[in-house]
């Protein structure tokens, strides 16, 4: 009795990775979890996938998530090496990455910034160097 049930929505990426589309999502927490146990579960929900199978995914199935942090409006997220070594690289597939872990996180009102990191070292997956934390991408956000 000690989980609750809680919504998140998901950005996953659209047929020609142009923009990142909201999927609803219920998740079970510890009713006690911190933030950052509670933004691990996220994340880790974004790895699995989508369940619209219209939508594709955006990071690789076998990455981990090394560390988790929120330090005031900025959640730092370290990623295992599989966001390199397995990624299908593609500015396109790059930018559907990098849209949704921001704009997935920043859903909650008290993040407004991610700073993701691979294997302690910064993100690069095809031209982008992440040096600086992102913020929400609403122009990458598919309106209906």
């Amino acid at each position: 009795a000690d989980m609750e049930q809680r919504e998140i929505t998901l950005y996953f990426a659209d047929l020609q990775a142009m923009y990142v589309v909201p999927e609803k999502r219920t998740v079970f927490v510890n009713k006690n979890a911190t933030d950052a146990e509670f933004y691990k579960t996220v994340l880790e929900e974004l790895i699995k996938g989508p369940e619209n199978e219209n939508l594709y995914r955006t990071i690789p199935e076998e990455v981990k998530i090394e560390y988790i942090e929120v330090e005031d409006d900025l959640l730092k997220v370290d990623f295992s090496e599989e966001m390199h070594t397995k990624h299908w690289g593609g500015a396109a597939g790059e930018s559907m990455t990098v849209a949704s872990i921001a704009n997935t996180m920043t859903e909650f009102e008290n993040i407004k910034k991610v700073m993701p990191s691979v294997s302690g070292g910064a993100m690069s997956i095809e031209h982008m160097v992440i040096e600086e934390p992102l913020i929400r991408m609403e122009e990458m956000v598919f309106k209906q």
